[in-house]
């Protein structure tokens, strides 16, 4: 029995001598860094594609067979030219028809309104009776209608010729083009696409739960699978107030500063929104801090023993945490990435 009490007695005593040990002479390596001062962007990542405000599908309204091209894509266009004219003999013809009828019915008022003027002289001079005269008016009236009518058939005449012409609605760039030469056109065929490059913009897809951080003016910073390691500054131009139910996202648009001449409606996006920008803040790595259920903890180095610090976070950028509350100070040497074996009080030995 006294053999067993001796077994137990040393082995506690080689427990007690190992954990002395480890305390005294054997120091954990760890990689440490120091807290500073700095400024911290916040930012909010989307994902989009280019877009313009300023957009058209233009359409042959009458329809027939393409007798005029003016444009093809890629070229920029005037607002008002003439991009696409379909066969318009017929309409040529009847806006013909009508300027005749006008001018007869112009004549004939003319000559109504002279014949019911030499009446009225008649009938002062009781020359003519009442009921001539009234005729006469009647005459004059019935010229002014026909007149009207005429001018009507006219302007409908042009209007249908108009139909045979495409015209573009704004200044800017063809970017598709579906008619050719001889080709026949359905009415309403579309025959062109075109945008206004100045109203080019970056439609983007915020996450949910970052969009109530997002404020029409705010700073981005874009970039384009298309320009390599280039990036754009922005500002956000205009926020739609409706969630993707599938895919959990709201649409942000962004206006560029300054957009590169080549950017073309489609290009990939990648949009950073800066939501903060704070200056001279209190800053450790992310990696730094190990987040418990009770609190935040920073494990500090000093004098060769680890000091567990609770902190309170702030705003982030995804590398580096804002500190708000707690004893940091500038220039305390903190472990960069502490593991969960790191305890308060043990001796460490530190790594760049």
């Amino acid at each position: 029995m006294k053999k067993k009490y001796v077994v137990f007695g040393s082995l506690a005593g080689l427990v007690v001598v190992f954990v002395l040990y480890r305390s005294f002479f054997v120091h954990q390596k760890v990689k440490v860094t120091k807290v500073q001062r700095g400024n911290l962007l916040t930012v909010i990542y989307a994902t989009g594609n280019v877009t313009a405000d300023s957009t058209a599908t233009l359409r042959s309204e009458s329809g027939g067979i393409v007798t005029f091209i003016g444009t093809h894509e890629g070229m920029s266009v005037k607002r008002g030219q003439m991009l696409l004219k379909t066969d318009d003999s017929d309409d040529l013809l009847r806006v013909e028809q009508a300027k005749t009828n006008l001018r007869s019915a112009q004549i004939n008022l003319q000559d109504k309104l002279d014949n019911l003027k030499r009446m009225e002289t008649l009938y002062e001079s009781r020359s003519v009776t009442r009921k001539q005269l009234d005729d006469a008016k009647t005459q004059s009236d019935l010229a002014q209608i026909s007149l009207q009518q005429s001018t009507i058939a006219l302007d409908i005449a042009k209007e249908e010729l108009s139909k045979t012409r495409v015209a573009a609605p704004f200044s800017g760039v063809i970017i598709s083009s579906s008619a050719k030469l001889g080709d026949y056109l359905l009415p309403d065929g579309v025959c062109f696409q075109m945008i206004a490059p100045r109203s080019i913009l970056v439609e983007a897809e915020v996450d949910e739960q970052d969009f109530a951080n997002v404020k029409n003016g705010e700073k981005c910073v874009v970039a384009f699978d298309a320009f390599g390691d280039r990036r754009f500054d922005g500002f956000v131009y205009r926020i739609v107030p409706k969630t993707n139910e599938s895919t959990k996202t709201s649409k942000v648009f962004v206006k560029l500063t300054d957009p590169p001449a080549n950017l073309n409606v489609g290009m990939t996006a990648t949009v950073n929104i800066v939501a903060a920008e704070l200056h001279d803040v209190l800053l450790v790595p992310r990696t730094a801090v190990m987040q418990f259920p009770e609190s935040n903890t920073v494990y500090a180095v000093e004098d060769g023993r680890v000091r567990a610090m609770r902190v309170d976070l702030g705003a982030t950028d995804g590398k580096f945490s804002e500190i708000l509350g707690g004893n940091l100070r500038p220039g305390l040497e903190i472990i960069s990435e502490p593991g969960s074996d790191i305890r308060n009080g043990m001796r460490v030995e530190t790594a760049n």
